[in-house]
């Protein structure tokens, strides 16, 4: 089974730091659940402009290095890799590469492969099962019919398709995989 698995809020705790950004550059109070919109569009009045610095500062700072992972990420995901193919794909953009590969290794996250796709996470691999927060990746995963996982989160609240199961944590992952996948073996 090939299993494709997204980076950012699903294995790198990305929106509480990209939310206390926020909050300090802006002077906001921002909580997750005021993050109703994945790319942090129209809340608390923010601008693209000030999005846009926010995302450069991450993407060109230290700050990203110093990520924590999401409680169960490692474990689960050394668990279904000893029957499973782990391909992560992120829509990070490719200049962050080699930041993201040595975050992965510092925290040591086991994969098969790693795919940078900023425009589409459908993407040739015949993917089985994907574990993804962003609404839109997840539509067109599951409308391409790959079974997607979602990390319940405020921006993807209103997401309800057949091919779509909500999990709260890598807890609900391990228990719709083991024993055995709903998915196969």
């Amino acid at each position: 089974m090939i299993i494709g698995v997204d980076i950012d809020n699903v294995i790198a705790d990305t929106e509480r730091e990209l939310r206390r950004l926020l909050n300090e550059k802006k002077g906001l109070e921002l909580t997750r659940e005021h993050i109703t919109s994945y790319s942090f569009d129209n809340v608390a009045g923010i601008e693209r402009a000030d999005l846009a610095d926010i995302f450069d500062m991450f993407n060109d700072g230290d700050i990203f290095l110093h990520l924590d992972p999401i409680d169960g990420a490692r474990e689960t995901l050394e668990m279904l890799q000893r029957k499973h193919r782990i391909v992560l794909v992120t829509a990070r953009p490719p200049r962050v590469e080699g930041k993201t590969r040595t975050w992965l290794a510092r925290h040591e996250i086991p994969f098969d492969d790693i795919v940078f796709a900023e425009h589409t996470k459908v993407n040739g691999t015949p993917y089985d099962l994907f574990f993804e927060d962003q609404p839109e990746y997840a539509r067109e995963l599951a409308e391409d019919g790959t079974f997607v996982l979602l990390f319940d989160a405020p921006w993807n609240r209103d997401l309800v398709h057949e091919n779509i199961d909500r999990v709260y944590s890598w807890s609900d992952v391990q228990a719709f995989c083991f024993p055995p996948c709903a998915l196969g073996k």
